[in-house]
């Protein structure tokens, strides 16, 4: 999957190394990273807690800036946030005086870019979502599927071309989970997006990823690189966990994810 060196990844991070410093201590969240994500391709971050997972997330979005080393999107270093990358979190932060149609626009509006082609737009992924019906609905007549449903259209409506997930299935029921990675899997396929997730989930990350980093901790660093079979990475996730080769390759994650953990106790 990825290309030669002279080429411009969507998303390059370069021996990034990332420190919290306060008053009393200083603390490396993550160190020497490199990694590549080409166009189009959705890239699934595990490690144990505290391995810098969402940290490198803060990184490419441009919410902080590495202590050393370069995060670039095509070939450009980024510099501060920007509407080409959406972030969506475990936590789906409607605001429950809002409908969900005011919700979808909230981007639009903070970005300064809502118009009535961008509406029209931010209804038509509501009706994807299947979620048309429920324009005029506020959020706490909603279940948390659906919620993270308006989260992720809020999100798309700005037209990123890059999303960035921070564990957006975790407080949600399994038989919900699933129908949720197949739903955003579908839309990101459709849409042409580039995608990174951080789960915790290895299962998850199988099913839903082109490829797998595992990370170790102390300081947080790319221990190894899984890279999904063609068969099960062009499956929906739902589907993609009963195909031959998914069993042995979640135990190989397994084995991967023990050794990490094991080494840091």
């Amino acid at each position: 999957m990825n290309q030669g060196p002279s080429s411009k990844a969507k998303i390059e991070l370069r021996h990034v190394t990332h420190l919290y410093v306060s008053t009393t201590r200083a603390f490396m969240a993550v160190k020497d990273i490199n990694l590549r994500v080409e166009e189009g391709e959705f890239v699934c971050l595990v490690g144990p807690s505290g391995c810098g997972k969402t940290t490198l997330l803060s990184l490419i979005a441009g919410l902080e800036q590495p202590t050393a080393g370069k995060v670039l999107i095509e070939g450009n270093p980024v510099s501060g946030t920007s509407r080409r990358v959406g972030y969506m979190l475990q936590q789906d932060y409607l605001f429950n005086w809002r409908t969900i149609e005011e919700n979808i626009f909230l981007g639009l509006d903070i970005q300064g870019i809502r118009s009535k082609e961008m509406e029209e737009y931010a209804l038509h992924l509501l009706e994807e979502m299947a979620l048309g019906d429920v324009r005029k609905s506020y959020p706490t007549q909603l279940s948390g599927g659906m919620r993270q449903r308006v989260a992720l259209v809020r999100t798309l409506a700005c037209q990123p071309d890059i999303l960035l997930l921070d564990e957006p299935f975790s407080a949600l029921d399994y038989q919900t989970k699933l129908k949720l990675e197949d739903l955003i899997i579908a839309t990101m396929r459709r849409h042409k997006k580039t995608a990174v997730l951080v789960t915790h989930d290895l299962s998850e990350a199988i099913a839903m990823g082109d490829r797998v980093y595992i990370l170790a901790r102390n300081p947080g660093r790319i221990n190894s690189e899984v890279v999904v079979p063609e068969e099960i990475r062009l499956a929906l996730p739902f589907s993609a966990r009963n195909l031959e080769g998914f069993s042995e390759l979640f135990h190989r994650v397994w084995k991967e994810m023990e050794a990490v953990s094991d080494a840091v106790k």
